[in-house]
């Protein structure tokens, strides 16, 4: 494993509290997608991390096998803690190379984590293991960025002082690059909420990220607290914000 799959290593623990989960209308779309289909009843969450998604996955696919594939062990170690009594198996994998026989799932996913894999290899494993008639699915919670203020300091702070970090980062063509893989029906559910969140909250999440951990190393971990608590209280002294999201499921079908 390269040192990019232990990047959230000693951020496992924030990462678990701070995350949010994904919104019930999106698992409620996979599912009615799964239904029309009679497929093997494995489903794989790729760079799983903490389980966030993987404990939902299970939730809406109660009687399936769920396995979820994290490269970083303690990110893994997290997610077996935080879904003991589940049934959820976690195991060594990445999104290219899955532990995983040929035709045997019926699901592949992969939430907030696309941005981390080679994109053509990641489909291209996918299609391998997914059965004829298997769906992938890719989850993203995307924050509006342009509705608040105060993520403009936000994202300014993290292009200064974490090299190579640009906000849209993750601004690529999923359905696009689904349908060049040779996955058909491809489709797009949406819905936007938001998340009320405290200050301390959202230094938490904050700093459950690897890009803010960079910073860190950076400007030491005061010093990027303090930072962040004066951007807060410029933009939202009342103590809380409430933060937009666009989360977004792709699925596509493996012919």
């Amino acid at each position: 494993m390269t040192d990019q799959h232990q990047a959230f290593d000693e951020l496992a623990g924030t990462y678990s509290k701070a995350r949010p989960q994904y919104p019930e209308r999106l698992w409620a779309a996979l599912r009615q997608r799964l239904d029309r289909h009679s497929l093997p009843h494995l489903a794989v969450d790729v760079g799983s991390g903490t389980g966030i998604a993987t404990r939902q996955l299970a939730l809406a696919l109660p009687e399936w096998r769920v396995v979820g594939l994290e490269p970083g062990n303690a990110m893994r170690a997290q997610a077996r803690r935080d879904s003991r009594d589940t049934g959820i198996e976690f195991s060594v994998g990445t999104a290219e190379d899955m532990p995983l026989e040929s035709a045997s799932a019926g699901l592949v996913i992969a939430a907030q984590a696309l941005h981390w894999f080679d994109h053509s290899r990641f489909y291209a494993e996918a299609r391998r293991v997914l059965a004829p008639g298997g769906l992938i699915g890719i989850l993203q919670n995307n924050r509006v960025l342009e509705e608040l203020l105060f993520f403009e300091d936000y994202e300014s702070f993290l292009e200064e002082h974490s090299p190579g970090y640009t906000r849209d980062y993750r601004s690529f063509d999923i359905a696009v690059e689904l349908s060049e893989a040779g996955f058909s029906q491809v489709s797009r559910s949406s819905t936007e909420w938001s998340r009320p969140v405290t200050h301390e909250l959202f230094i938490e999440l904050a700093l459950s990220s690897s890009k803010m951990h960079t910073a860190v190393k950076q400007l030491g971990e005061k010093e990027t607290i303090r930072r962040l608590r004066t951007m807060l209280k410029r933009h939202h002294p009342s103590g809380e914000l409430e933060i937009p999201y666009l989360s977004e499921l792709f699925t596509g079908q493996n012919p």
